[in-house]
């Protein structure tokens, strides 16, 4: 494909992007491509890299053209961070079989009086909504722009061991033989960041369920449960089960675990990925089932809470969240965590631990929620994180001295996620 004729398919696809707002973005830009088979791989590449690095600067380009579309988004990006000049844009918009229409004289004048607008303020330059920009001020302090700026750049690619599988070590030879660059991660005594992306799916590897991708910082939260042989453990918001294959490691396929969500897809693909792992001590139930978590009540060593939320801490993976977050959306969500976490609360035996994980950077949806919570529950005491990550994860040192853990990109090279370990005293 010339040029001109990927910069169409790119405006095509951010359109969707943009107009289908509860399709996450990957999907989106997958069933594109599968409509589209006659587009060649480095073309796909070329339109999906340069679709992700418009939504990542997206709220900066909304603040050198209100109210975008994706034509003006992509318009704006050429000018902005790819330089081109408005003759060499006018020469890509042509109409021409597969390009893009001609520009406008609206467009020209816009495009020409771009460089001009140099007083760009922190949220705009940072690339961050204007409305949350406030948030990310309160909840980083000066290390807003570092960890903001980090959330521009594209995520690593983390991978874990299925350690019912084989060992770490035995992983990385096998994968250093594929010249991938594989690495031990810094925190994670299972996890490894390779150098070069490639689908795994081809590795014999993935295809016995040795590896799964997640990110080192998910790979924590599900360690810091400290999950043994022999547990009742619950994932109360499972998902696809990426951290309930965590557990069932931990838990050497011995004790009891229970999978549950909200949505029964999830789970089904939950127990896919459990069956390719080889694990066998699991159970999954629907939210829904009341009466069968009346009688789970004080029933569980540990209960995991990976709470919905803003998702703030993988906008390097996920940057369409960016330009889909609203501020009734936080509002809500914080209401939602605190019902969940209050009924997860009731699940826990005496003596057993309630870990409530985010990933998200801001502290009304971490520290303010573990604060409230205890607040209204006396039942429960705060765990010291040091003390837990020492019993948990003995490989390497605590990264943080507070008594709750947040990650961040800039200082730990992994997603922003957020953990606090809670501890049922009577």
């Amino acid at each position: 494909m010339r040029t001109a004729a990927r910069i169409q398919s790119t405006i095509e696809l951010l359109h969707e992007i943009i107009s289908i707002t509860t399709t996450p973005a990957n999907d989106i830009c997958h069933t594109y491509f599968d409509k589209r088979r006659f587009i060649g791989s480095g073309d796909r590449r070329f339109i999906a890299d340069m679709t992700y690095q418009i939504i990542r600067y997206y709220p900066k380009l909304q603040w050198f053209w209100p109210n975008l579309d994706a034509r003006q988004a992509v318009l704006t990006y050429l000018a902005i961070k790819a330089k081109a000049t408005p003759k060499q844009i006018e020469e890509l918009f042509t109409g021409d079989r597969f390009d893009p229409a001609p520009l406008t004289n609206e467009e020209k004048a816009h495009l020409k009086k771009l460089p001009s607008l140099t007083d760009l303020p922190k949220w705009a330059e940072l690339s961050v909504p204007e409305w949350l920009f406030p948030y990310f001020e309160k909840s980083l302090g000066h290390h807003v722009y570092n960890e903001l700026f980090m959330l521009e750049q594209q995520a690593p690619m983390d991978i874990r061991v299925n350690t019912l599988k084989k060992t770490r070590e035995e992983a990385l030879k096998l994968l250093n033989k594929e010249d991938l660059g594989a690495k031990p991660t810094t925190f994670s005594p299972v996890g490894i960041r390779l150098e070069k992306r490639m689908p795994l799916q081809k590795l014999s590897l993935w295809k016995d369920g040795t590896l799964e991708i997640q990110d080192e910082g998910s790979q924590l939260i599900a360690l810091l449960c400290n999950a043994k042989p022999g547990m009742a453990i619950l994932d109360y918001c499972a998902g696809a089960g990426g951290k309930s294959l965590v557990l069932a490691e931990t838990m050497q396929n011995k004790g009891r675990l229970v999978l549950s969500d909200i949505h029964s897809w999830r789970l089904k693909r939950a127990k896919e990925r459990l069956k390719r792992a080889g694990v066998h001590n699991h159970e999954v139930r629907l939210i829904s089932e009341k009466e069968w978590f009346k009688r789970q009540e004080f029933r569980f060593d540990c209960v995991l809470v990976d709470a919905p939320c803003s998702g703030t801490g993988t906008w390097r993976r996920n940057p369409d969240m960016k330009i889909r977050f609203k501020p009734q959306d936080l509002n809500e969500l914080i209401n939602k965590q605190q019902e969940i976490l209050n009924a997860a609360s009731k699940l826990v035996k005496s003596g057993g631990f309630l870990i409530y994980s985010t990933c998200s950077l801001l502290r009304e949806e971490n520290h303010e929620q573990i604060d409230n919570f205890l607040n209204q529950n006396t039942s429960f005491t705060l765990m010291p994180i040091q003390e837990v990550w020492n019993h948990s994860i003995i490989d390497s040192p605590c990264p943080t001295t507070e008594n709750m853990l947040q990650l961040t990109s800039s200082a730990h090279q992994t997603d922003g996620f957020f953990v606090a370990v809670l501890k049922r005293v009577h």
